[in-house]
């Protein structure tokens, strides 16, 4: 009878953690926002668990077996082994609650690697720079004047397809990247980070010069240097343990100003550096603003985009 109250107390205990987790809004930092319900009805399903669990400790305890089954599945008449084996259950438990929250980080990044050129998966293709506008005469100014014609139209068109060449896996970044071309201010959102570092990262000749504007956690390595750092934010999948790094290396005369894990907000122009033997793309800011932490500090992949 013991087993069966002991066990129904560590199912109900974790069903309450995830309660606890929805009502203090700290389940955001486990998994993803798609996986919270399936995670909220895992509780009911514990919280039925326990209370078979109940039922079974009432039945014995009135000298009955609750629905018996031919497999031998008693608990082992030792104390020390009974100790052991509930308590891998209830140790994490009560980690979960007495320990304070805390959120993936500079220590995390650095053993798990930092990309910073979005998503690996998606082979980059050189796209063709356009010309550098020549200088008008007083007589170009004032033909510009007039409405462009048709075929100017096509021209300046084709002249953008050409900077976003694509093949069947690119399609979709291509298309956002003339999208992002448009822009004045490119700023790297919350919801399309991963796919937008990676579009500028295809397109990085199409996007040199660009504006840029990126939040994120402050990251270093010693091969950075004292002028550099990286803006980084976590992307998570389906929970805490698939999260990885990802952010944008950072010029700045005063890198060392910022602390590791501080906020920032970052603006400044594209261009290309060297790092660890390899060219990335570069923000040589222009702006550094220290921010508040976001209350959900992770990224999810967009599974809309494309």
């Amino acid at each position: 009878m013991s087993h069966h109250l002991i066990r129904a107390a560590i199912l109900t205990g974790f069903a309450m953690f995830i309660v606890y987790l929805d009502r203090s809004g700290e389940m955001v930092l486990y998994i993803a926002p798609r996986m919270e319900l399936y995670v909220k009805l895992s509780a009911l399903g514990l919280y039925a668990a326990a209370i078979y669990q109940i039922y079974a400790a009432l039945q014995k305890r009135m000298g009955k077996q609750a629905l018996a089954c031919d497999c031998e599945h008693e608990p082992s008449p030792s104390i020390l082994k009974n100790v052991l084996i509930y308590g891998l259950f209830v140790f994490p438990l009560v980690l979960g609650f007495l320990v304070p929250t805390g959120t993936l980080g500079s220590a995390l990044a650095s053993k798990k690697g930092m990309s910073l050129s979005g998503s690996a998966g998606i082979e980059r293709k050189e796209s063709i720079a356009l010309p550098a506008p020549e200088p008008k005469s007083d007589e170009d100014s004032a033909n510009s004047a007039s409405p462009p014609s048709n075929d100017g139209g096509k021209d300046t068109e084709s002249s953008i397809d050409a900077l976003f060449p694509y093949d069947e896996y690119t399609e979709t970044h291509a298309a956002y990247g003339k999208k992002l071309y448009e822009q004045p201010l490119i700023s790297v959102p919350e919801i399309q980070f991963i796919e937008t570092l990676t579009t500028l990262d295809l397109y990085r000749e199409a996007f040199i010069g660009k504006e840029i504007e990126i939040t994120g956690f402050v990251y270093r390595e010693e091969d950075m240097g004292k002028e550099r750092l990286a803006v980084s934010r976590f992307a998570m999948n389906c929970c805490s343990a698939d999260a990885l790094p990802y952010g944008l290396m950072i010029n700045w005369p005063k890198a060392l100003d910022y602390v590791d894990d501080e906020w920032v907000t970052v603006k400044g122009t594209l261009t290309t550096s060297t790092y660890m033997d390899n060219e990335i793309i570069t923000l040589d800011a222009i702006k550094i603003e220290r921010v508040k932490a976001p209350e959900s500090p992770y990224v999810y992949p967009d599974l809309n985009f494309g």
